[in-house]
């Protein structure tokens, strides 16, 4: 474990992936849902309302100097570092006068999508049941066998009579027991039913001219590693790898110390002193809390399932 700030720390971080309109830019006939651009601009609203909106530098100074945060402190966040971020956040909060701390992956635009967003592009078009079918159909007997293993065990927790249920339990398996297999599994797919995953990446992540204007625009920068895995499920030397990655990708970008999001939220109890030893300065879970005994543990609530139910979306993390 970190060190524990001296008083805990009290903060509202609110957490978004995806924001855009069916058909706008940022979804680009994708078919991946996300929080509505205009419901999204009149969250913002009601928190400046009724609450101190704070930038990164101001909570790193909480974190590292004791530095006191106003009351109601409210600081936006925003995890993978994609187009929406650029094409629909980004205006509505320099509009406003706002900053937000931008979780990015450290990777070329070309590099091709991490394995979390190739499943999104394939739910998008084949639904839980059809991608699960077509996985199966290009594992080899032994990994057919993994794959039945690991579902089995999950689905304690995901129910698969549910189009939801079924969807986490898929993405679960694939994300951690077959993460391997299913990075060049999900490859073939993409290439049969969207063609060239080098092209359709460059066009999701942020570019780094739109990270510069952003930057220059109030906007500030952390990590979210390179690959996207799951934490607690790869070993020390792996998350080293890819926190070093985020670090040297960042020098590039602002100022250290920084911050870093979780991928997937996955925790480990190894993650914390490694981040500290490259720079980073706090980091940020998926776990729903307001007061914060440890920077590298900081709690978040999720902006985009506020409104599931209200947008009608669904959605995908």
């Amino acid at each position: 474990m970190s060190e524990p700030v001296g008083e805990p720390l009290e903060l509202t971080a609110w957490m978004y992936h995806y924001v855009r309109d069916p058909g706008d830019a940022a979804e680009a006939g994708s078919g991946i849902p996300g929080l509505p651009v205009a419901r999204f601009a009149e969250q913002l609203d009601e928190m400046a309302r009724h609450n101190h909106m704070v930038s990164w530098p101001e909570v790193r100074a909480a974190v590292m100097a004791g530095k006191p945060l106003p009351p109601d402190a409210t600081l936006l966040t925003f995890d993978d570092g994609m187009r929406d971020h650029y094409l629909n956040v980004f205006p509505l909060l320099k509009a406003r006068g706002l900053s937000g701390l931008f979780f990015v992956l450290a990777r070329p635009p070309d590099a091709g999508l991490v394995l979390g967003h190739k499943i999104h592009y394939l739910l998008a078009i084949m639904g839980p049941e059809e991608l699960r079918a077509a996985v199966l159909a290009r594992l080899s007997p032994e990994e057919q066998k993994q794959f039945a293993q690991a579902e089995a065990h999950y689905r304690a927790r995901y129910d698969p009579s549910t189009v939801a249920g079924a969807t986490d339990l898929l993405k679960f398996v694939l994300q951690r027991e077959l993460s391997a297999p299913a990075e060049a599994v999900l490859s073939s797919l993409i290439a049969q039913h969207l063609g060239d995953e080098a092209a359709l990446a460059a066009g999701y992540y942020l570019t780094p001219a739109q990270t510069r204007e952003m930057t220059a625009g109030g906007m500030h920068f952390g990590g979210h590693s390179t690959s996207h895995p799951w934490f607690d499920f790869i070993s020390a030397e792996q998350q080293a790898s890819e926190i070093a990655a985020s670090a040297a990708w960042l020098a590039g970008i602002e100022p250290g110390p920084w911050a870093f999001a979780y991928p997937y939220g996955g925790l480990s109890p190894r993650a914390p002193a490694l981040l500290a030893q490259s720079g980073f300065a706090a980091a940020f879970t998926t776990h729903t809390r307001l007061r914060h005994t440890d920077p590298f543990y900081i709690g978040r609530l999720d902006g985009e399932e506020l409104d599931a139910v209200k947008s009608g979306g669904e959605r995908y993390a």
